[in-house]
């Protein structure tokens, strides 16, 4: 008969006897059977304003406890963060609800443990231990059953009442970039104190292709500065082109591109600028003017204000008019900062159906718009949530976030 030979483990010889030998010593001490090796991470913050230097990876680590985690803010902050590689000053992200749904994730027991209850021995599930549980009759069943990274936590939290108003949504600030690309609309009459762009300085090294007057990106332009301008270098100018008036007001100007001298000379002389950004076409002959230089209101956040107690207007255009309105379009409305508008604020536009039946006039959401350039009389907002797309001059426009003073 063949001869089956169980060796001991010299690792249970050589610790077999060591918790007999720590519970000895730990004598009358009442140390509970599983301690738990970390502290509980402390409640956060319901949400959290994000300052210069933060990152989603550092924001899980101070709130979470583990930067591993910074995917559960990214997931419950998605109308906020477009991109989780960015993330910047001034806006408010949820941080409580990314806490709890981490904290929710039950802990998978590592593959080959034993269970518990069992000793040490590995014991081969039963076929009572893999019978699937009944299903309740009617019950629907997700077939994504495995828990992710992300979580799988936030489709069962729709129905239990977490589901947040539009209004109240975690905010975000005005980005620069946002800001610099900014059109608006000039009051009746008034005048830009103008530059001219000449073109761009480079030339081909094909020399059958004739130079253009056309500047890309990182290019370098010849500048003729704004009459009475002293310009220096570092110096921010805005090329701009008019596509349009509005009826009642003036000339539309939409900025093409954002340049930074590079060299000057004597005032009144043509000076060079590097191309920094790119919003339209970058051409020879458009205007230029000098850049208000953009601040980000560190820390603030506009705030919610009740119903009907906002500024209200109207949408007297679009920068890109077309039949259908897109998110990050930008329009233009008839309040500014002598009617309480300010960089920042959020505003509703709606529109109301006339009354075709018995249910009557309806009021219908098409978007939520973020205001990025405040001039006296107008104010222009970059679209950040659609609902409907038939935006048109005449849709009707509430303040529903409001900048402080």
């Amino acid at each position: 008969m063949k001869r089956t030979t169980i060796f001991p483990s010299k690792l249970g010889t050589w610790f077999g006897p060591l918790p007999v030998v720590v519970g000895l010593a730990l004598g009358g001490l009442a140390v509970p059977a599983a301690a738990p090796l970390m502290a509980q991470q402390a409640p956060a913050p319901a949400t959290h304003v994000v300052q210069r230097g933060e990152t989603l990876w550092s924001l899980a680590q101070q709130f979470l406890g583990d930067p591993l985690l910074w995917p559960e803010i990214y997931r419950v902050n998605t109308t906020t963060i477009e991109d989780p590689h960015w993330i910047f000053p001034g806006e408010e992200l949820r941080i409580g609800a990314a806490q709890q749904a981490s904290a929710a994730e039950p802990e998978k027991p590592s593959e080959g443990a034993a269970p518990a209850g069992r000793g040490d021995i590995t014991v081969a599930p039963s076929a009572a231990d893999t019978e699937a549980a009944p299903t309740p009759q009617g019950a629907v069943v997700n077939p994504a059953t495995g828990p992710t990274i992300f979580g799988s936590q936030g489709r069962a939290r729709i129905g239990t009442g977490t589901l947040q108003l539009r209004e109240q949504r975690a905010y975000r600030a005005v980005r620069e970039g946002e800001y610099y690309s900014a059109g608006f609309v000039l009051d009746a009459g008034e005048q830009l104190n103008s530059g001219r762009l000449l073109g761009n300085i480079a030339t081909s090294s094909i020399s059958r292709l004739a130079t253009t007057t056309t500047t890309m990106l990182y290019g370098t332009a010849s500048v003729e500065p704004p009459p009475g301008d002293t310009l220096k270098p570092g110096s921010l100018l805005l090329a701009y082109d008019m596509p349009r008036t509005v009826a009642n007001y003036g000339s539309v100007v939409r900025p093409t591109g954002l340049l930074k001298v590079t060299s000057a000379g004597a005032p009144g002389e043509r000076v060079m600028a590097q191309v920094v950004a790119v919003y339209q076409t970058i051409d020879g002959g458009q205007g230029v003017i000098r850049a208000t230089t953009f601040r980000s209101p560190r820390g603030a956040r506009a705030v919610l204000l009740p119903a009907d107690s906002g500024v209200q207007g109207e949408v007297i255009g679009l920068l890109n008019p077309h039949e259908v309105a897109n998110a990050q379009d930008q329009l233009f409305i008839n309040r500014g900062s002598a009617d309480g508008v300010h960089l920042g604020d959020l505003f509703q536009v709606s529109r109301t159906t006339s009354a075709q039946s018995e249910v009557g006039a309806i009021v219908q959401k098409q978007a939520q718009v973020l205001i990025v350039n405040v001039r006296s009389h107008t104010a222009t907002g970059l679209i950040i949530q659609m609902d409907r797309p038939d935006i048109r001059p005449g849709s009707a426009v509430r303040q529903v976030r409001r900048m402080p003073s």
